[in-house]
């Protein structure tokens, strides 16, 4: 999978994986910072940002799966990572599955409980009303 990315610093490389509705760019912030210590590579994900979408259904896994492809076509096995939100539960699946070294999940997304659902909307319908 060809992801837009961005490249900065020197090191061990860490990868960067953005939330929902974000890009690489999300990163931009702490990027240099970060980059004094290590290799920083911040994608885009498919769809998002300045790679193209999927060409088939979308979900934690399909991105999971393009992240690994990335992974392997830059030669990055065992690359750390740091996702946010969405990339958060990424970094999470990347691991579950052995891919990458040490992850960082900040924010993880995806792993509400039924009762934590049905909790969640009747309060936000109670705040609507």
């Amino acid at each position: 999978m060809q992801m837009h990315h961005v490249r900065r610093g020197a090191g061990k490389p860490l990868l960067l994986v953005h939330g929902l509705g974000g890009s690489g760019q999300s990163w931009e912030t702490i990027l240099d910072g970060l980059a004094a210590e290590r290799e920083m590579i911040a994608v885009d994900l498919p769809g998002f940002g300045r790679t193209p979408p999927l060409r088939r259904e979308v979900s934690i896994a399909t991105l999971t799966d393009a992240v690994t492809s990335f992974i392997d076509q830059q030669g990055l096995a065992g690359v750390d990572t740091v996702g946010s939100s969405m990339g958060a539960r990424m970094v999470l699946e990347l691991a579950r599955r052995g891919v990458g070294g040490t992850a960082v999940a900040l924010d993880p997304g995806g792993f509400w409980t039924d009762g934590e659902l049905r909790f969640s909307a009747s309060r936000c319908e109670r705040r609507s009303s």
